[in-house]
């Protein structure tokens, strides 16, 4: 049995098809970035929460060396060592390869370090006068 072609789902079939292929026309897909576009400017940031929990702590702790080793450079502490390297890369990856105690620990040592040169440091500007 062969339905009629002027049936209400037809029609409606039929305006859909004509309207969605209008709607096409009128805005054309935008184009692709071109290869080495700087996506990280305008990406979200990675989602950290689905790594593995001890990536998560390397990525915590190389966050945290490289700001603690920046501080102590504004302060002109003068450390040196892998302990005070500027490199985040090099704080991810030794922290990868051990065990989390340590690297609480090493946290621990550089915070008590830098308490160290902070004083030291207030005690050479405090008679400082301001003019």
């Amino acid at each position: 049995m062969k339905m009629p072609m002027n049936t209400p789902v037809h029609l409606l079939l039929g305006l859909a098809f004509l309207l969605a292929a209008g709607v096409a026309a009128a805005h054309p897909p935008l184009p692709l970035p071109p290869p080495g576009f700087a996506h990280a400017r305008h990406a979200p940031p990675p989602v950290r929460h689905h790594q593995h929990p001890q990536a998560r702590l390397a990525t915590w702790y190389a966050d945290e060396a490289t700001r603690q080793t920046r501080s102590a450079h504004r302060m002109g502490c003068g450390y040196s060592g892998p302990r005070w390297t500027t490199s985040w890369r090099a704080h991810h990856d030794w922290a990868l390869t051990t065990s989390p105690s340590r690297i609480h620990r090493e946290i621990d040592r550089r915070d008590s370090d830098l308490h160290r040169c902070r004083q030291q440091f207030v005690r050479q500007h405090r008679h400082y006068r301001y003019r």
